[in-house]
């Protein structure tokens, strides 16, 4: 007799619990308390009407959740903020936003990227020349193509990328691009014209100048360092007033210096 009551209660909580979970899952799907208009705020070189489909796709996918991923309350908000940067790779960055409480509409911010250089294809004698470039941003995210008339306003790098598959969505020097920031900030208070860099492997690397010579440099050397250095070789009586005749100075072997004039 006790064992039947405990099955007949286990059964009770069951159906109640059953119910609970049903009654919660219908008002989820009320259509008071779903979103029912999204806005795209912030786009420039993004179609705000694919980045809308894509959301509203995020929103309603065809799946029967117990659960509405349309809910005002429950919606995956986290979820597509991050999935929108993912996908369009000249967005930066999505925020989502409604205006109270109740609100059925939300509003997507967005963050496009903006370029700050441009990494072309190629090997180091022929990168600076290529029409296979990209748009980066400051980070060395590569996101879209790029224009060949916009290549005279940023700098060019290259390397370091794999050549089998589109550099769009790879990032150029993942934690070494700061250094190179901070290098080609130094050689422009010291009075140098930067064309772009060139990545040779995880070691080395090459700044071009538009004075026409390359330098040759290691990732491990602080920017301060080489600054300091390459005015020091270039002050030397052997280099000083010549920096049009150098192809190259190579500082990557301590004290040392080794140059290349280009009639040698």
């Amino acid at each position: 007799r006790r064992q039947k009551l405990r099955a007949l209660v286990a059964l009770f909580l069951i159906v109640i619990a059953g119910m609970a979970v049903w009654g919660v899952s219908q008002l989820s799907y009320s259509s008071k308390l779903a979103i029912n208009n999204v806005s795209i705020d912030g786009t420039k070189n993004v179609s705000a009407s694919l980045v809308r489909a894509y959301v509203e796709t995020k929103l309603h996918d065809g799946t029967y959740s117990i659960l509405s991923h349309e809910n005002i309350l429950l919606y995956p908000r986290a979820g597509i903020e991050k999935s929108i940067s993912e996908y369009f790779p000249r967005i930066r960055t999505a925020r989502i936003s409604r205006d109270g409480l109740l609100a059925q509409a939300i509003t997507v911010n967005i963050a496009e990227r903006q370029p700050t250089a441009i990494w072309c294809a190629g090997d180091i004698s022929a990168f600076r020349n290529s029409k296979d470039c990209y748009l980066m941003d400051d980070s060395g995210f590569i996101f879209a193509p790029s224009a060949s008339s916009s290549q005279e306003s940023y700098l060019i790098f290259g390397g370091n990328l794999s050549a089998s598959a589109t550099p769009i969505g790879q990032t150029f020097l993942s934690g070494k691009l700061a250094g190179i920031w901070e290098l080609e900030t130094l050689l422009k208070q010291a009075g140098f014209s930067l064309e772009g860099a060139y990545a040779e492997n995880e070691q080395d690397f090459s700044v071009h100048f538009k004075e026409g010579f390359t330098l040759r440099a290691l990732f491990s050397k602080d920017a301060d360092t080489l600054v300091n250095n390459l005015q020091l070789a270039l002050a030397s009586d052997s280099l000083k007033g010549k920096e049009n005749k150098l192809d190259y100075i190579d500082l990557r072997f301590g004290n040392r210096l080794y140059y290349k004039a280009k009639s040698q």
